[in-house]
């Protein structure tokens, strides 16, 4: 090698600081819920040999499909810088209230119309109290977890409801092209959901309330009617996976909501959405819903208890919230 190509050998090797910057900055935009999930992926594909076997994949779809639901719809509220806490109640009690319908002979179309109509009129309450009365949306939404929970406890007297078996029983175990059936109901409300934040008004005046609600309340928007909006939305989501969940279980179970609210909520939150508002993606959110499947799916493929299985959802919040933050401070570098 020549000694002027000596010389310039070195020089190939230096990094450019803006380079790296910018490198980094990139990095930052994206949310802890996508590294963790390819970090899932790549830790159970190696651990469990039928992890990515189509049958488990088709009960990854199939067990993620209310959670990836209940994760769009608390996204859209936690935009705008709120929080329903009343998710977990409100299955419980739509669960027990389409049991009770159907029970008597009813026609199914009537329980799923009752189901969806009575959550979203849930979900409207919360946020007419959250937007008139200004009242924070974790007190409201927490009463409305107490009241729920009676409201299943006294319609199905404290049992579980069932009902003559009919096609509804069948829904959440239904497949379309091979693939379960919730989950194509899953990418339907996914396209929504995206319609809304990327081409409607509703969508930007949602980001706009979380950023700076009284800038957009000055510019003449009516921000009451947006979050009364959007909590009903919410709110009919929850009725869907409900309806998912009621009918994977044939039955009107007062108890079985039970912590679906801290996975939606955790599900939000490592996609990216900010408990502050106005800052995250839906679709993050629906991703790290399925991250959570799958950390759950493989914890029972390898013989893991229940109990372990939520505390490594707590620690998987813990540290996608911490990764956040460190990937939010790259973006800084730039």
């Amino acid at each position: 090698m020549s000694g002027s190509a000596a010389a310039r050998a070195p020089n190939r090797l230096r990094i450019n600081p803006r380079t790296l910057a910018a490198a980094a900055a990139h990095i930052g935009r994206v949310p802890s819920g996508v590294i963790l999930f390819v970090v899932v992926l790549v830790l159970f594909s190696a651990a469990v040999p039928e992890f990515l076997s189509a049958r488990n994949v088709t009960n990854i779809l199939l067990a993620t499909s209310p959670l990836a639901i209940l994760a769009l719809g608390m996204a859209l509220v936690m935009l705008t810088n709120g929080i329903d806490l009343s998710v977990g109640a409100c299955i419980s009690f739509i669960s027990v209230l389409t049991a009770a319908v159907l029970g008597p002979g009813h026609p199914i179309w009537l329980s799923i119309l009752a189901a969806i109509l009575a959550s979203a009129l849930v979900g409207a309450l919360n946020g007419m109290i959250v937007a008139l009365m200004g009242i924070p949306a974790f007190i409201v939404t927490l009463g409305t977890m107490g009241i729920a929970t009676g409201l299943a406890l006294i319609i199905g007297n404290g049992q579980t409801l069932y009902w003559e078996k009919n096609w509804f029983n069948g829904v959440a175990l239904s497949y379309l092209l091979g693939v379960p059936l919730a989950f194509w109901i899953v990418l339907v409300l996914f396209a929504a959901v995206l319609w809304i934040v990327h081409q409607s008004v509703f969508g930007r005046h949602i980001y706009g309330i979380g950023c700076n609600e009284e800038a957009l309340r000055l510019c003449g928007v009516r921000i009451a009617r947006t979050k009364i909006a959007v909590y009903a939305l919410n709110g009919g989501f929850v009725g869907i996976a409900s309806l998912l969940i009621t009918s994977r279980i044939a039955s009107g179970n007062p108890n079985i909501g039970v912590g679906w609210e801290f996975e939606a909520v955790a599900a939000a939150a490592i996609g990216g959405v900010t408990f502050m508002g106005g800052r995250g993606h839906p679709a993050f959110a629906m991703i790290s819903a399925v991250t959570i499947t799958m950390l759950l799916n493989g914890l029972g493929l390898l013989g893991i208890n229940t109990s372990i299985q939520y505390v490594s959802v707590g620690a998987v919040l813990i540290v996608g919230m911490s990764l956040n933050i460190l990937l939010e401070r790259m973006t800084l570098l730039k």
